[in-house]
């Protein structure tokens, strides 16, 4: 993953960066504020050898027009301009090349609004996902989350509605990360059988969201590969640590999924 359109970070560095770890597919994560140019990452990417695979949507205060972006909100108006500004996102996706838009389901929650928060996540989902029936070849990746969102927090949750749902452009991300903070990599990732179709890989100590790159926390790598394999993946493995590979591009271990690769 790489940004693009924030004041201090430069594209062609982000861009270098990716092409130093051999990365054939990216996923852009845009300053949604400002809204930037589409077209030009598309065509930037494509000078560079590469392809736009995902692109990750608004979320919480990274919004586009809405105040706010919660898909699990159950108040009228902040759902309706979460909707909104996703729908521009898959818009800007299209625009991109990129097939993949990844939506959070919903921030931190209480527990006891559980049904009442599916239910409006299962709305603006299947509008998403019709919305992105209409254009280019574009599918919504629902993403596990760290605990203390409902739902959400549990791949096994988000499964279960999108098997619900059964609607052609709905799918999930694993964000192994966030599955480390929760129920482990390897139970989340079974939990998505037949519906994951794009990941977010990074590391971390179990305990903290600090997005290392793999290799640097406590993730079993070798056990994630063989969960993989049993749920037959054979979408792209994004990286999601952009920001510790530009603080030190030592702590890159490209051996940790070396044979991760070389399966899907």
């Amino acid at each position: 993953m790489i940004t693009y359109g924030y004041p201090n970070l430069d594209l062609a560095s982000e861009l270098a960066l990716a092409s130093r770890i051999g990365a054939t597919v990216l996923e852009i994560l845009p300053d949604w504020g400002r809204y930037p140019d589409p077209g030009a990452v598309h065509r930037a990417a494509l000078d560079y050898g590469m392809r736009i695979q995902s692109v990750h949507g608004c979320w919480g205060g990274r919004t586009i027009r809405a105040t706010r972006v919660d898909l699990g909100s159950t108040n009228a108006a902040t759902h309706r301009a979460s909707v909104d500004d996703l729908r521009r996102c898959v818009d800007w996706l299209a625009e991109a090349g990129g097939t993949s838009l990844v939506v959070h389901p919903g921030g931190l929650s209480d527990a006891s609004d559980v049904e009442s928060r599916r239910e409006a996540m299962a709305r603006g989902l299947v509008e998403l996902g019709d919305h992105a029936s209409r254009g280019a070849s574009v599918r919504i990746c629902v993403e596990n989350m760290p605990p203390g969102v409902h739902p959400g927090s549990r791949m096994a949750d988000l499964a279960g509605l999108l098997r619900e749902l059964e609607h052609p452009r709905l799918a999930l991300a694993l964000d192994t990360g966030h599955a480390n903070l929760t129920f482990g990599v390897a139970a989340e990732t079974r939990a998505a059988a037949g519906l994951l179709a794009t990941t977010h890989v990074h590391d971390n100590d179990g305990r903290h969201d600090s997005h290392e790159p793999p290799g640097l926390g406590t993730i079993d790598w070798a056990t994630w590969a063989e969960s993989l394999d049993a749920i037959g993946y054979e979408g792209p493995i994004v990286l999601e640590c952009i920001r510790a590979l530009r603080r030190d591009f030592s702590g890159y271990r490209p051996e940790v999924l070396r044979g991760i690769a070389e399966t899907i």
